[in-house]
């Protein structure tokens, strides 16, 4: 199989980038208004291109109404995208729920509840506390040695 030398990649990026545009300003249906564009992943022939998305919502049926309806529209977005990509071939494309957010957020949630629901009394003063104390080891012997070389002058 021959090795694809990073055209995959940038081609997903290009595709990424319309396609958030596309999705963001010119589909006119509200469920998929607030659509985010995460990844895509394009197989390594360039005929189909798998395009994650993420919602602000956390419900699940108006996810899988909204990747319905873009799923619906995928004629529409890969027009759109032939005319801004001026390709030889426009991969099909297809959309999935992206819920690394999801989990990432529910994650956060139970850090912070194993760190006891005190954000700003969790790790940060004693990283402040510690840094504070480093920078003022560092003036004093800065201000040592700085002594010892004018008095050595």
């Amino acid at each position: 199989m021959p090795k694809s030398y990073g055209r995959n990649e940038r081609i997903a990026a290009s595709l990424r980038r319309e396609a958030a545009h596309i999705i963001s300003s010119e589909i006119k249906d509200p469920r998929v208004s607030l659509a985010t564009v995460t990844e895509v992943n394009v197989s390594p022939d360039l005929r189909n291109a798998t395009i994650y998305v993420s919602f602000l919502s956390d419900d699940e049926q108006k996810v899988s109404e909204a990747v319905q309806v873009l799923n619906k529209a995928n004629g529409f977005v890969r027009s759109r995208l032939a005319a801004r990509l001026k390709m030889r071939y426009m991969p099909a494309i297809h959309f999935e729920f992206d819920s690394l957010i999801t989990k990432s957020m529910h994650l956060d949630a139970l850090i912070a509840k194993g760190l006891g629901d005190n954000r700003g009394d969790g790790l940060a003063p004693v990283f402040a506390a510690q840094y504070s104390d480093d920078a003022g080891s560092h003036d004093a012997s800065d201000a040592a040695s700085s002594a010892d070389s004018s008095s050595s002058d």
